[in-house]
């Protein structure tokens, strides 16, 4: 696998060949970057985890080039697809639902096979909106060193084992948690890292945006359970 700095590239120029692994909007719309929309203008494919989200998207911005789903349920079909078609020397960008591909979406599984077959396919990033990054700009506490620990399990048994093995980190630890177990992970956090703040960032970007603060060993404010969640976990000197 190629990786490639590209040159800045406008929409009248042609797209070279390549996976771009391009970061969409995280809930506002307006912080799509120029680099992002050049792409999706020009490529010869868009490839999405899901086509219902990223046509709203492409619709938004009046992009129509064609677009097709790579889905965790065919991931051997539609790698072995965007395998084809970039050996024919065509440009896919690939956009995750939200936020940044290859963290929780199967594009990994692509540019895995494109690295282990020895592909001479280029591989460009085109970065834009993190969550993890928007709330970490925002804490007021030093982000080196710092931890992104994604999902942790469903299963509360490995979710705690992994919570327990983080308190010899001595740094920023950030966790994504869905509105459906964010009451349980706050607990276990406050239980098992109990010296340590927390900083709660609900639907970042969004209209009903909200950081909730909470202080080592709580108690935990009142807050709305609604939307989707990253969860900071500051040094214990953090919280003095």
């Amino acid at each position: 696998m190629r990786t490639s700095a590209l040159p800045a590239m406008t929409a009248t120029e042609e797209m070279p060949a390549g996976l771009y692994v391009a970061a969409t909007p995280i809930g506002n719309l307006r912080d799509i970057t120029l680099r992002v929309l050049d792409a999706l203008k020009s490529a010869d494919l868009i490839m999405a985890e899901d086509t219902r989200k990223a046509g709203l998207l492409l619709k938004h911005f009046e992009i129509s080039n064609a677009l097709k789903s790579f889905r965790i349920h065919r991931m051997r079909e539609d790698t072995e697809y965007a395998l084809r078609e970039l050996a024919a020397g065509k440009s896919i960008v690939f956009v995750t639902d939200a936020g940044t591909p290859g963290i929780s979406d199967p594009v990994s599984h692509l540019i895995r096979e494109i690295r282990q077959r020895k592909l001479s396919v280029p591989v460009i990033p085109l970065p834009g909106a993190s969550a993890m990054t928007a709330a970490l700009s925002v804490s007021g506490w030093q982000a080196n060193p710092s931890v992104f620990a994604g999902f942790l399990s469903p299963k509360s048994g490995k979710r705690r084992k992994s919570l327990e093995l983080m308190r010899e980190f001595d740094g920023v630890i950030v966790i994504y948690e869905s509105v459906h177990r964010i009451d349980r992970l706050l607990e276990e956090i406050l239980e098992i890292l109990s010296d340590r703040p927390v900083l709660v960032g609900r639907e970042i970007t969004k209209i009903h945006e909200q950081f909730i603060e909470i202080p080592p060993g709580g108690p935990i404010p009142d807050f709305v359970r609604k939307g989707e969640f990253t969860v900071l976990v500051g040094r214990p000197d953090d919280g003095k």
